[in-house]
């Protein structure tokens, strides 16, 4: 029975990925041929409105095997989701990798059943795909943070446990208090709103149910000593596309393993098509990295899980996440007790 449900999953995925495909290609040459231009608000905007997800499998950075090749051709592209779509729908009936270690699995990730973007990462600077090193003083930072998470690990294949002894030692993430901006990675809830009104543009996002409210009236930032956890954004029109340039950000958070207080982000929005808006971020921190570095996440409006507002998912995660937090902690008492006795 168990092969059966397999076989019949298996070529479920087949006939989905191949009817999207098909679609894709579909709208992509109808979309050519009728020449689409982008449309403006009622007071003459560009109009980014609407509603989108930024789930994709494509990583972050370029994974060394892949050396200097930047993009699939179609060809290889079509292979690698049909490749990732099996792997998500056969974990339907497969256990979690690891055991009792890791509660979900591929199929409970919606980032795993993301869209590739054709590149083989988000990263499109530096050329090579990867960030640029970490300056001396962050990667000092880095390994002392490391062998800190380090000590409080057990090892005891195929199991691995982080030990927890006080509240802090969570982070912001796990403590359902905020998530990093911008927004990348998130294994769930990666939809998101666009409303604009004269003056303003608000981005909704579906996790944390924070809405950043962007002024375009070329006020003057915050003062710098205010520190927030989406931190203080300012936006202005470059033709059609919208760049936002965000400060003040709190090192309660942290983006890609570094505190973010010293972080300036220029973002760029960019309608391209009637259901793709090109999202280009550049990060600059000279005490983290030795170069600013860019990457490119399509944000879209063809998900089936998005089409209208109230698809967006209620994000019902307290903050705090007590009951974590209280499991946590008395989980890491007794793991600890039973490994000191092995011991």
């Amino acid at each position: 029975m168990r092969c059966q449900l397999l076989d019949v999953t298996l070529a479920l995925a087949r006939a989905v990925l191949i009817g999207w495909l098909a679609i894709s290609t579909a709208n992509g040459q109808a979309t050519a041929e009728s020449d689409w231009q982008p449309g403006l608000t009622p007071w003459g905007d560009p109009d980014l409105q609407g509603v989108y997800t930024f789930s994709t499998t494509t990583p972050l950075e370029r994974p060394e095997a892949l050396a200097a090749k930047v993009a699939y051709t179609e060809a290889e592209l079509a292979e690698l989701q049909e490749q990732l779509a099996i792997q998500v729908v056969t974990d339907i009936v497969a256990p979690p990798p690891g055991g009792l270690g890791n509660a979900y699995n591929r199929f409970w990730h919606s980032n795993e059943k993301g869209r590739l973007t054709g590149r083989t990462s988000l990263i499109v600077d530096p050329p090579d795909g990867r960030k640029p090193p970490l300056t001396p003083q962050a990667g000092k930072l880095h390994e002392e943070r490391a062998a800190e998470a380090a000590a409080r690990r057990i090892e005891d294949p195929p199991y691995q446990y982080t030990l927890y002894y006080h509240w802090e030692e969570h982070s912001a993430y796990t403590r359902c208090v905020a998530r990093p901006m911008p927004r990348i990675g998130q294994s769930y809830n990666h939809g998101l709103q666009i409303l604009q009104t004269p003056g303003h543009v608000v981005i909704f996002y579906e996790s944390m149910h924070d809405a950043r409210i962007i002024p375009l009236d070329g006020r003057a930032p915050l003062d710098p000593r205010i520190r927030q956890w989406n931190g203080d954004s300012r936006g202005h029109w470059e033709g059609g596309t919208l760049v936002v340039e965000s400060t003040n950000f709190t090192d309660k958070q942290e983006f890609q393993g570094a505190l973010q207080g010293n972080m300036r982000f220029v973002e760029r929005l960019t309608r391209v098509d009637p259901d793709t808006i090109g999202y280009e971020v550049t990060v600059h921190d000279p005490e983290t990295w030795t170069a600013p570095w860019s990457f490119a996440l399509p944000w879209r409006a063809d998900d089936p899980n998005y089409e209208n507002p109230e698809d967006l998912y209620e994000f019902a995660c307290h903050e705090g996440n007590y009951r974590m937090m209280e499991d946590t902690l008395r989980g890491s008492r007794v793991l600890q007790e039973a490994y000191s006795e092995r011991e």
